[in-house]
Protein backbone atom coordinates (compact mmCIF):
# COMPACT_ATOMS: atom_id res chain seq x y z
CA UNK A 1 0.00 0.00 0.00
CA UNK A 2 1.09 3.56 -0.61
CA UNK A 3 0.98 6.60 1.90
CA UNK A 4 -2.58 7.12 1.29
CA UNK A 5 -4.23 3.77 1.00
CA UNK A 6 -2.65 3.34 4.53
CA UNK A 7 -4.16 6.31 5.85
CA UNK A 8 -7.42 5.67 4.84
CA UNK A 9 -6.48 2.24 6.21
CA UNK A 10 -5.87 3.91 9.53
CA UNK A 11 -9.03 6.04 9.05
CA UNK A 12 -10.92 3.64 8.76
CA UNK A 13 -9.62 1.41 11.58
CA UNK A 14 -9.09 -1.24 9.39
CA UNK A 15 -5.71 -1.59 10.71
CA UNK A 16 -3.06 0.23 13.72
CA UNK A 17 0.45 1.75 13.16
CA UNK A 18 2.00 -0.98 15.18
CA UNK A 19 -0.06 -3.66 12.69
CA UNK A 20 1.51 -1.64 9.59
CA UNK A 21 4.84 -1.40 11.29
CA UNK A 22 4.91 -5.34 11.96
CA UNK A 23 3.97 -6.05 8.20
CA UNK A 24 6.95 -4.06 6.82
CA UNK A 25 9.50 -5.67 9.06
CA UNK A 26 7.81 -8.54 8.22
CA UNK A 27 8.62 -7.88 4.03
CA UNK A 28 11.62 -6.53 5.25
CA UNK A 29 12.81 -10.18 6.81
CA UNK A 30 11.28 -11.65 3.00
CA UNK A 31 13.37 -9.32 1.10
CA UNK A 32 16.35 -9.13 3.84
CA UNK A 33 18.76 -10.89 0.79
CA UNK A 34 18.30 -7.44 -1.38
CA UNK A 35 20.03 -5.34 1.68
CA UNK A 36 17.92 -2.62 1.44
CA UNK A 37 17.93 -1.46 5.11
CA UNK A 38 21.29 -1.37 7.35
CA UNK A 39 19.94 -1.28 10.50
CA UNK A 40 16.11 -1.10 12.46
CA UNK A 41 15.14 1.42 14.86
CA UNK A 42 14.87 0.32 18.40
CA UNK A 43 12.62 3.30 18.51
CA UNK A 44 10.33 2.53 15.76
CA UNK A 45 7.92 0.40 18.16
CA UNK A 46 7.41 2.95 20.20
CA UNK A 47 6.77 5.32 18.22
CA UNK A 48 3.81 3.30 16.35
CA UNK A 49 2.13 2.97 19.57
CA UNK A 50 2.47 5.99 20.19
CA UNK A 51 0.63 7.19 16.99
CA UNK A 52 -1.83 4.48 17.84
CA UNK A 53 -2.86 5.95 20.70
CA UNK A 54 -2.92 9.57 19.58
CA UNK A 55 -5.40 8.27 17.07
CA UNK A 56 -7.56 6.81 19.80
CA UNK A 57 -7.73 10.47 21.31
CA UNK A 58 -8.72 11.92 18.25
CA UNK A 59 -5.16 14.00 18.05
CA UNK A 60 -4.49 14.21 14.45
CA UNK A 61 -1.14 14.66 13.07
CA UNK A 62 -1.46 14.56 9.37
CA UNK A 63 -1.61 11.89 6.27
CA UNK A 64 2.29 10.69 7.82
CA UNK A 65 0.83 9.89 11.25
CA UNK A 66 1.69 6.24 12.06
CA UNK A 67 3.46 5.72 8.43
CA UNK A 68 6.27 3.84 8.17
CA UNK A 69 9.56 4.93 6.50
CA UNK A 70 13.19 4.67 6.68
CA UNK A 71 15.92 7.25 6.06
CA UNK A 72 18.82 7.25 4.40
CA UNK A 73 21.87 6.40 6.46
CA UNK A 74 23.74 9.70 5.87
CA UNK A 75 20.93 11.44 8.18
CA UNK A 76 21.47 11.80 11.70
CA UNK A 77 18.86 9.91 13.93
CA UNK A 78 19.52 9.89 17.83
CA UNK A 79 18.04 6.19 18.16
CA UNK A 80 20.60 4.49 19.50
CA UNK A 81 21.80 3.58 16.52
CA UNK A 82 24.82 4.81 14.26
CA UNK A 83 24.39 6.95 11.33
CA UNK A 84 27.55 5.56 9.16
CA UNK A 85 27.08 6.45 5.48
CA UNK A 86 27.23 2.88 5.25
CA UNK A 87 31.34 3.23 5.82
CA UNK A 88 32.71 0.89 8.97
CA UNK A 89 34.51 3.99 9.43
CA UNK A 90 32.04 5.60 11.32
CA UNK A 91 30.35 2.52 13.20
CA UNK A 92 31.01 4.52 16.45
CA UNK A 93 29.19 7.72 15.53
CA UNK A 94 25.87 7.52 17.30
CA UNK A 95 24.05 10.96 16.55
CA UNK A 96 23.25 12.99 20.29
CA UNK A 97 20.61 14.62 17.70
CA UNK A 98 18.32 14.77 15.09
CA UNK A 99 19.12 16.12 11.98
CA UNK A 100 16.06 18.63 11.30
CA UNK A 101 13.95 16.55 8.63
CA UNK A 102 14.11 13.63 10.96
CA UNK A 103 12.68 16.37 13.75
CA UNK A 104 10.08 17.11 11.16
CA UNK A 105 8.90 13.16 10.62
CA UNK A 106 8.37 12.57 13.85
CA UNK A 107 6.62 15.64 14.02
CA UNK A 108 4.20 14.80 11.73
CA UNK A 109 4.14 11.12 13.49
CA UNK A 110 5.29 9.36 10.99
CA UNK A 111 7.00 6.18 12.14
CA UNK A 112 11.07 5.52 11.24
CA UNK A 113 11.24 1.59 10.85
CA UNK A 114 15.17 2.09 10.31
CA UNK A 115 18.28 3.54 8.38
CA UNK A 116 18.70 2.40 4.49
CA UNK A 117 21.86 1.70 3.25
CA UNK A 118 22.99 3.46 0.51
CA UNK A 119 26.63 3.98 -1.88
CA UNK A 120 29.63 4.59 0.66
CA UNK A 121 29.50 7.97 1.37
CA UNK A 122 26.84 8.72 -0.97
CA UNK A 123 28.90 7.34 -3.77
CA UNK A 124 32.04 9.63 -3.09
CA UNK A 125 34.59 7.39 -1.61
CA UNK A 126 36.21 4.85 -4.15
CA UNK A 127 37.56 4.13 -7.79
CA UNK A 128 35.16 3.58 -10.88
CA UNK A 129 34.89 -0.11 -10.25
CA UNK A 130 33.10 0.42 -6.62
CA UNK A 131 29.51 -0.59 -7.16
CA UNK A 132 26.48 1.12 -6.46
CA UNK A 133 25.16 0.70 -3.69
CA UNK A 134 28.02 -1.06 -1.55
CA UNK A 135 29.79 -0.14 1.26
CA UNK A 136 31.90 -1.28 3.45
CA UNK A 137 29.84 -0.84 6.39
CA UNK A 138 26.46 -3.40 5.18
CA UNK A 139 27.80 -4.58 2.43
CA UNK A 140 25.81 -4.61 -1.54
CA UNK A 141 22.35 -3.31 -2.10
CA UNK A 142 20.61 -4.92 -4.87
CA UNK A 143 18.39 -4.45 -7.13
CA UNK A 144 14.81 -5.47 -6.58
CA UNK A 145 13.62 -7.10 -9.38
CA UNK A 146 16.97 -8.04 -11.59
CA UNK A 147 20.10 -8.11 -10.24
CA UNK A 148 22.45 -7.95 -13.36
CA UNK A 149 20.67 -4.61 -13.37
CA UNK A 150 23.01 -1.39 -11.14
CA UNK A 151 20.10 0.07 -8.77
CA UNK A 152 22.78 3.24 -8.94
CA UNK A 153 23.07 5.63 -6.25
CA UNK A 154 23.77 6.26 -3.81
CA UNK A 155 19.95 6.47 -2.62
CA UNK A 156 20.07 3.27 -3.47
CA UNK A 157 18.38 1.20 -0.31
CA UNK A 158 15.92 4.16 0.11
CA UNK A 159 14.84 3.68 -3.38
CA UNK A 160 14.95 -0.42 -3.18
CA UNK A 161 13.42 -0.44 0.46
CA UNK A 162 10.02 1.35 -1.17
CA UNK A 163 10.09 -0.79 -4.54
CA UNK A 164 9.86 -4.10 -2.92
CA UNK A 165 6.88 -2.88 -0.65
CA UNK A 166 9.09 -2.35 2.33
CA UNK A 167 7.88 0.70 3.56
CA UNK A 168 5.64 3.07 1.23
CA UNK A 169 7.78 5.84 1.43
CA UNK A 170 11.59 6.41 1.97
CA UNK A 171 14.30 10.03 2.65
CA UNK A 172 17.03 9.99 -0.01
CA UNK A 173 19.03 12.32 -0.50
CA UNK A 174 20.55 13.55 -3.64
CA UNK A 175 24.59 15.60 -4.64
CA UNK A 176 23.97 14.45 -8.52
CA UNK A 177 21.52 12.40 -9.33
CA UNK A 178 21.47 10.11 -6.07
CA UNK A 179 17.68 10.73 -5.84
CA UNK A 180 16.78 10.22 -9.61
CA UNK A 181 18.71 7.94 -10.69
CA UNK A 182 18.00 4.96 -8.14
CA UNK A 183 13.93 6.11 -8.52
CA UNK A 184 15.01 5.50 -12.48
CA UNK A 185 16.42 1.97 -11.99
CA UNK A 186 13.85 0.74 -9.35
CA UNK A 187 10.95 2.50 -10.94
CA UNK A 188 9.78 4.60 -7.96
CA UNK A 189 9.11 8.15 -8.08
CA UNK A 190 11.17 10.73 -6.28
CA UNK A 191 11.76 14.53 -6.04
CA UNK A 192 14.35 16.52 -5.47
CA UNK A 193 13.74 19.95 -3.91
CA UNK A 194 14.56 22.72 -5.02
CA UNK A 195 17.91 23.68 -3.41
CA UNK A 196 17.70 24.98 -0.05
CA UNK A 197 14.13 24.39 1.03
CA UNK A 198 14.64 21.05 2.82
CA UNK A 199 17.25 21.70 5.28
CA UNK A 200 20.52 19.83 4.70
CA UNK A 201 21.57 20.02 8.43
CA UNK A 202 22.62 16.52 9.90
CA UNK A 203 23.28 15.00 6.93
CA UNK A 204 26.77 13.67 6.02
CA UNK A 205 27.49 16.61 3.82
CA UNK A 206 29.33 16.21 0.04
CA UNK A 207 28.16 19.07 -1.56
CA UNK A 208 26.79 22.42 0.94
CA UNK A 209 26.07 24.04 -3.01
CA UNK A 210 24.62 20.78 -4.19
CA UNK A 211 23.46 18.54 -1.12
CA UNK A 212 19.79 17.99 -0.59
CA UNK A 213 16.98 15.29 0.62
CA UNK A 214 14.06 14.70 -0.56
CA UNK A 215 11.24 11.80 -0.92
CA UNK A 216 10.96 8.72 -2.46
CA UNK A 217 7.62 6.61 -2.65
CA UNK A 218 5.40 4.61 -5.50
CA UNK A 219 3.23 8.08 -6.32
CA UNK A 220 3.42 11.64 -7.00
CA UNK A 221 0.79 11.97 -4.48
CA UNK A 222 2.76 10.79 -1.75
CA UNK A 223 6.44 12.46 -2.24
CA UNK A 224 3.80 15.31 -2.01
CA UNK A 225 2.37 14.34 0.80
CA UNK A 226 6.10 13.72 2.30
CA UNK A 227 6.95 17.57 0.78
CA UNK A 228 4.33 18.78 2.77
CA UNK A 229 6.72 17.91 5.89
CA UNK A 230 9.99 18.04 4.86
CA UNK A 231 9.73 21.54 3.49
CA UNK A 232 10.65 24.25 6.56
CA UNK A 233 7.02 26.24 6.63
CA UNK A 234 9.59 30.09 5.57
CA UNK A 235 10.40 27.71 2.81
CA UNK A 236 6.96 27.34 0.81
CA UNK A 237 5.51 29.30 -1.10
CA UNK A 238 2.99 30.94 1.00
CA UNK A 239 2.03 30.70 4.74
CA UNK A 240 -0.49 27.55 4.94
CA UNK A 241 0.60 26.17 1.97
CA UNK A 242 0.52 22.31 1.33
CA UNK A 243 2.07 20.53 -1.56
CA UNK A 244 -0.64 18.19 -1.66
CA UNK A 245 -3.58 20.72 -1.81
CA UNK A 246 -2.06 22.63 -4.73
CA UNK A 247 -1.38 19.45 -6.67
CA UNK A 248 -5.66 20.40 -7.85
CA UNK A 249 -4.68 23.56 -8.82
CA UNK A 250 -2.87 22.75 -12.26
CA UNK A 251 -3.08 25.46 -15.23
CA UNK A 252 -5.30 23.55 -17.78
CA UNK A 253 -2.40 23.51 -20.35
CA UNK A 254 0.81 23.39 -19.42
CA UNK A 255 4.01 23.69 -21.35
CA UNK A 256 6.48 21.04 -21.66
CA UNK A 257 9.73 21.56 -23.40
CA UNK A 258 10.71 17.97 -24.48
CA UNK A 259 14.90 18.10 -24.41
CA UNK A 260 17.09 16.06 -26.59
CA UNK A 261 21.20 16.53 -27.12
CA UNK A 262 22.62 17.18 -30.21
CA UNK A 263 25.85 15.24 -29.11
CA UNK A 264 23.68 12.28 -27.49
CA UNK A 265 21.14 11.03 -29.76
CA UNK A 266 18.43 8.93 -28.54
CA UNK A 267 18.04 5.69 -30.00
CA UNK A 268 15.25 4.24 -31.95
CA UNK A 269 13.92 2.80 -29.02
CA UNK A 270 14.35 5.81 -27.13
CA UNK A 271 13.02 7.67 -29.98
CA UNK A 272 9.66 5.52 -30.06
CA UNK A 273 9.50 6.31 -26.39
CA UNK A 274 9.75 9.63 -26.66
CA UNK A 275 6.83 9.95 -29.03
CA UNK A 276 4.59 7.61 -26.75
CA UNK A 277 5.12 10.28 -24.23
CA UNK A 278 4.29 12.80 -26.77
CA UNK A 279 1.01 11.14 -27.54
CA UNK A 280 0.10 10.60 -23.75
CA UNK A 281 0.74 14.38 -22.87
CA UNK A 282 -0.99 15.46 -26.11
CA UNK A 283 -3.78 13.50 -24.96
CA UNK A 284 -4.23 15.36 -21.94
CA UNK A 285 -4.53 18.68 -23.83
CA UNK A 286 -1.10 20.01 -22.87
CA UNK A 287 1.50 22.01 -24.99
CA UNK A 288 4.48 20.45 -26.42
CA UNK A 289 7.56 21.91 -27.17
CA UNK A 290 10.68 20.07 -28.91
CA UNK A 291 13.71 21.41 -28.26
CA UNK A 292 17.54 20.51 -28.56
CA UNK A 293 21.29 21.40 -26.83
CA UNK A 294 24.60 20.34 -26.84
CA UNK A 295 25.15 18.85 -23.58
CA UNK A 296 27.89 20.55 -21.98
CA UNK A 297 30.88 19.22 -20.00
CA UNK A 298 29.16 19.70 -16.74
CA UNK A 299 32.25 18.35 -14.62
CA UNK A 300 31.54 18.96 -11.02
CA UNK A 301 34.00 16.44 -9.83
CA UNK A 302 36.55 19.15 -8.87
CA UNK A 303 34.41 21.44 -6.90
CA UNK A 304 32.97 18.52 -4.74
CA UNK A 305 36.36 17.12 -3.93
CA UNK A 306 37.20 20.44 -2.85
CA UNK A 307 33.68 21.49 -0.69
CA UNK A 308 33.72 17.42 0.52
CA UNK A 309 36.96 18.27 2.03
CA UNK A 310 35.72 21.42 3.99
CA UNK A 311 32.05 20.16 4.43
CA UNK A 312 33.15 17.19 6.15
CA UNK A 313 36.15 18.50 8.02
CA UNK A 314 33.36 20.81 9.48
CA UNK A 315 30.76 18.51 10.17
CA UNK A 316 33.09 15.48 11.99
CA UNK A 317 34.77 18.42 14.43
CA UNK A 318 31.08 19.03 15.70
CA UNK A 319 30.29 15.37 16.49
CA UNK A 320 33.82 13.93 18.14
CA UNK A 321 31.90 14.21 20.95
CA UNK A 322 29.38 11.25 19.58
CA UNK A 323 31.72 8.65 18.16
CA UNK A 324 32.93 10.16 14.58
CA UNK A 325 36.18 10.35 13.23
CA UNK A 326 37.96 13.46 14.03
CA UNK A 327 38.53 14.26 10.13
CA UNK A 328 38.97 12.87 6.79
CA UNK A 329 42.38 12.12 7.63
CA UNK A 330 41.52 9.84 10.30
CA UNK A 331 38.92 8.20 8.12
CA UNK A 332 41.48 7.68 5.66
CA UNK A 333 43.36 6.12 7.73
CA UNK A 334 41.15 4.40 9.56
CA UNK A 335 40.56 2.51 6.48
CA UNK A 336 44.44 1.85 5.72
CA UNK A 337 44.26 0.53 9.14
CA UNK A 338 41.75 -1.81 8.10
CA UNK A 339 42.13 -2.59 4.47
CA UNK A 340 40.70 -5.95 3.47
CA UNK A 341 36.78 -4.63 4.66
CA UNK A 342 37.31 -1.35 4.03
CA UNK A 343 39.25 -0.72 0.39
CA UNK A 344 37.99 -3.46 -1.17
CA UNK A 345 37.20 -0.39 -4.13
CA UNK A 346 39.91 1.93 -2.84
CA UNK A 347 39.50 5.20 -1.44
CA UNK A 348 41.13 7.11 -4.11
CA UNK A 349 38.08 10.14 -4.00
CA UNK A 350 38.97 10.36 -0.49
CA UNK A 351 42.50 10.51 -1.15
CA UNK A 352 42.39 13.15 -3.92
CA UNK A 353 39.48 15.10 -1.52
CA UNK A 354 42.38 14.86 1.44
CA UNK A 355 45.10 16.71 -1.10
CA UNK A 356 43.14 19.73 -1.50
CA UNK A 357 42.95 22.99 0.60
CA UNK A 358 41.31 23.46 3.86
CA UNK A 359 39.44 25.92 3.42
CA UNK A 360 37.33 26.88 -0.38
CA UNK A 361 40.04 29.23 -2.13
CA UNK A 362 39.65 31.67 -5.04
CA UNK A 363 40.36 28.37 -7.58
CA UNK A 364 37.51 26.76 -6.39
CA UNK A 365 34.55 29.79 -6.59
CA UNK A 366 36.26 30.03 -10.51
CA UNK A 367 35.14 26.30 -11.32
CA UNK A 368 32.21 27.04 -9.54
CA UNK A 369 30.86 29.96 -10.99
CA UNK A 370 32.15 28.58 -14.55
CA UNK A 371 29.97 25.55 -13.78
CA UNK A 372 27.10 27.62 -12.64
CA UNK A 373 26.87 29.21 -16.19
CA UNK A 374 26.66 25.90 -17.83
CA UNK A 375 24.68 24.55 -15.58
CA UNK A 376 22.11 27.33 -16.07
CA UNK A 377 21.29 26.56 -19.70
CA UNK A 378 18.08 24.55 -18.67
CA UNK A 379 16.83 27.30 -16.16
CA UNK A 380 16.86 29.86 -18.89
CA UNK A 381 15.56 27.84 -21.55
CA UNK A 382 12.31 26.82 -19.21
CA UNK A 383 11.80 31.13 -18.96
CA UNK A 384 13.09 31.76 -22.79
CA UNK A 385 10.21 29.51 -24.00
CA UNK A 386 8.00 29.83 -21.40
CA UNK A 387 7.77 26.19 -20.19
CA UNK A 388 6.27 24.41 -17.18
CA UNK A 389 8.85 21.64 -17.11
CA UNK A 390 11.41 20.42 -19.25
CA UNK A 391 11.50 16.41 -19.40
CA UNK A 392 14.15 14.06 -20.64
CA UNK A 393 13.96 10.09 -21.03
CA UNK A 394 17.33 10.50 -18.08
CA UNK A 395 19.07 12.15 -15.45
CA UNK A 396 21.28 14.97 -16.71
CA UNK A 397 23.37 17.09 -14.13
CA UNK A 398 21.56 20.88 -15.06
CA UNK A 399 19.40 20.27 -12.07
CA UNK A 400 21.35 19.30 -9.11
CA UNK A 401 24.20 21.98 -9.91
CA UNK A 402 22.17 24.62 -10.86
CA UNK A 403 19.93 23.86 -7.71
CA UNK A 404 16.04 23.16 -9.79
CA UNK A 405 13.84 20.82 -8.77
CA UNK A 406 13.77 17.20 -10.77
CA UNK A 407 11.02 14.50 -10.49
CA UNK A 408 11.29 11.25 -11.68
CA UNK A 409 8.41 8.83 -12.59
CA UNK A 410 9.21 5.58 -13.86
CA UNK A 411 7.67 4.38 -17.96
CA UNK A 412 7.86 0.84 -17.26
CA UNK A 413 10.27 -1.75 -19.22
CA UNK A 414 11.50 -1.28 -22.39
CA UNK A 415 13.78 -4.61 -23.55
CA UNK A 416 14.99 -5.58 -20.15
CA UNK A 417 16.01 -2.48 -19.27
CA UNK A 418 13.82 0.05 -17.00
CA UNK A 419 12.71 3.53 -18.12
CA UNK A 420 11.82 6.68 -16.75
CA UNK A 421 11.00 10.04 -17.11
CA UNK A 422 12.91 13.15 -15.45
CA UNK A 423 10.99 15.95 -15.21
CA UNK A 424 12.99 19.89 -14.35
CA UNK A 425 11.03 22.95 -13.57
CA UNK A 426 11.94 26.36 -12.49
CA UNK A 427 13.65 27.08 -8.76
CA UNK A 428 10.71 27.53 -5.47
CA UNK A 429 8.17 26.05 -8.25
CA UNK A 430 8.55 22.34 -7.06
CA UNK A 431 4.63 22.96 -6.82
CA UNK A 432 4.43 22.75 -10.64
CA UNK A 433 6.60 19.33 -11.20
CA UNK A 434 4.27 17.78 -8.63
CA UNK A 435 1.35 18.66 -10.30
CA UNK A 436 2.25 17.57 -14.06
CA UNK A 437 3.78 14.16 -12.42
CA UNK A 438 0.46 13.48 -10.56
CA UNK A 439 -1.42 14.48 -14.21
CA UNK A 440 0.57 12.52 -16.25
CA UNK A 441 1.80 9.32 -13.62
CA UNK A 442 -0.94 9.60 -10.53
CA UNK A 443 -4.04 9.82 -12.81
CA UNK A 444 -3.07 7.60 -15.90
CA UNK A 445 -2.01 4.64 -13.34
CA UNK A 446 -5.60 4.87 -11.52
CA UNK A 447 -7.43 4.72 -14.61
CA UNK A 448 -5.23 2.43 -15.58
Amino acid sequence: MNIYEQYLALQAKKTTALSLLNDAVERYHKTKEKNPIGVLSPWAKNQARKADHERQKGFYRGLLQGIPCVIKDNIMYADGTPTTANSYALKDFIPQHNAPIVERLLSAGAVIMGKANLSEFAYFMGDEKMPSGYGSMYGQVKHPTDETIDPYGSSTGSAVAVALGVVPFAIGTETNGSLMAPAHQCQIVALKPTHGIVSAEGIIPISPTQDTAGPMANTVFDCAAVMDVLVDDHQKPKPGFSYVDDLKSMKKKPRIGMLELTNYPYSEIEKKHLEDVKSRMNALGWDIQSLSITYPPLENFETLKREFKVSLNDFLSKHAGEGAPKDLAAIIAFNEANQERCLRYGQKTLLDSQEKPDQLDVEFFRLKNELMQEASQLDTLLYTHQLDAMVTLGWLSFAPIFGNPSLCTPEGWLEGQPKGLVWVGKKHDDGTLLQLGHAYYDQSKLSS
